[in-house]
């Protein structure tokens, strides 16, 4: 039988098996474009997912500090030349609390490049939500909020915030075709 912590472990995973196929096949011009003047791409929100899954797999789950978050320690900063650190909600760099004009200095990756750091990070937070056991991932995470949620309730919102974003992804791809649709009709 699959326990609860299991379950997140194989969510978690769940993430990059679900978004691949749908980042495999975008184009860089679809990877970019923006349903309005002040919306997120799917590359953006892309980003922003992978971003979440770093804090959460890093900063929360191994209590450790921003600068081992594996956007820098697999260098990640160093070939896109952004530093997300400091930036937006408590200086967290996941796009929450944003500016628009932060937004817009969030580097624009291929799809092979965010495929890989999110493959990266959703396999580091797998591996360490299934370490986990039904006692341990309730205790409080003590590393971010003061100890405010628990490990498992950290996890459970995250996914929860992933999926809505998947959601968002498949919209704008949606979308995307209805443009070019009407654009090759009219």
């Amino acid at each position: 039988m699959t326990t609860d912590v299991e379950l997140l472990s194989e969510l978690i995973t769940d993430i990059y098996r679900d978004l691949h196929p749908i980042i495999q096949t975008c184009t860089s011009e679809e990877l970019n474009w923006q349903p309005g003047v002040k919306a997120n791409s799917i590359g953006f929100t892309l980003w922003h997912i992978a971003r979440g899954l770093d804090l959460l797999g890093t900063r929360v789950l191994q209590s450790k500090s921003d600068e081992d978050e594996l956007w820098h320690t697999n260098g990640w900063q160093e070939r896109t030349g952004y530093d997300p650190r400091g930036i937006g909600y408590r200086g967290w760099g996941v796009v929450t609390g944003y500016t628009w004009d932060e937004v817009q200095l969030i580097p624009k990756m291929r799809a092979d490049e965010i495929l890989v750091y999110l493959n990266e990070v959703c396999s580091m937070v797998s591996k360490q939500v299934h370490n986990f056991n039904s006692e341990t991932a309730r205790q409080p995470a003590t590393s971010l909020l003061d100890g405010k949620l628990t490990y498992y309730q950290w996890i459970k919102e995250f996914y929860k915030g992933f999926q809505a974003h998947v959601g968002e992804i498949i919209a704008i791809q949606e979308r995307i075709k209805k443009e070019t649709l009407a654009t090759d009709q009219g």
